[in-house]
């Protein structure tokens, strides 16, 4: 734990999400000055993870490839009948950033022994600098085939960035991928070709490019 620093753990409304990750900071490799295991998040906290004016869960980061990130232990697959489900109330810092960050993620797990595996995500949700002549938004950048050697993404608009705190909600059901911001339905996907492979959500923020950002969590939730 930082001197001066606070836990997001103190706070109740973030002890269960808590409870079913893992800090990955500055890189996914296990790192004991910055990282944790599985649910050990009691007392800790750093300059990359902490708690902000005693509401938000703050992760911070610079640099390229950098991340300050939550993984989610339980792992599923798209074509299951149960919803899993990630929702977040949030705000998005992009400082100095110099092109793009993601703050919420569906990713494969590239570590199974006995399942088809994939190091790719599904889904990232990500603020752009500016894409297709729109700056400052926020998109849903969706993989659409299951071949690691071929580039095939569709990147959705999901609206300019808000102000302030704005809702977020993921769902994945019977290989449909449906994305809502701020109550509206703005992705209903078939996501059938990637049924083979098992998947974990994330959050937090991993940067694409050098500089830095900031982003904070009022509430974040999860159905695995």
């Amino acid at each position: 734990m930082l001197y001066g620093c606070n836990a997001p753990y103190s706070l109740n409304k973030f002890k269960n999400v808590l409870s079913l990750s893992k800090l990955q900071a500055p890189t996914s490799h296990y790192n004991p000055l910055y990282s944790t295991k599985y649910g050990e998040f009691e007392d800790f906290c750093n300059k990359y993870f902490t708690l902000q004016d005693n509401k938000y869960m703050a992760f911070f980061m610079c640099g390229k490839k950098h991340r300050s990130e939550l993984r989610f232990k339980n792992d599923w697959s798209v074509s299951d009948a149960s919803p899993h489900i990630i929702e977040a109330k949030v705000k998005l810092f992009p400082l100095n950033e110099k092109r793009e960050f993601t703050f919420l993620q569906i990713h494969a797990d590239s570590t199974l022994k006995d399942k088809p595996v994939i190091d790719k995500p599904l889904l990232r949700i990500v603020w752009y600098k500016e894409l297709h002549g729109l700056r400052n938004h926020i998109w849903a950048v969706i993989r659409t085939c299951d071949d690691p050697n071929v580039m095939c993404y569709e990147k959705i608009d999901l609206g300019e960035k808000p102000k302030s705190f704005f809702d977020v909600k993921v769902e994945v059901k019977n290989s449909k991928l449906k994305i809502w911001v701020d109550g509206q339905l703005k992705v209903d996907k078939d996501v059938s070709y990637w049924n083979k492979y098992l998947n974990y959500f994330k959050a937090g923020v991993y940067l694409q490019d050098e500089g830095c950002a900031k982003v904070l969590f009022d509430k974040l939730e999860v159905k695995e």
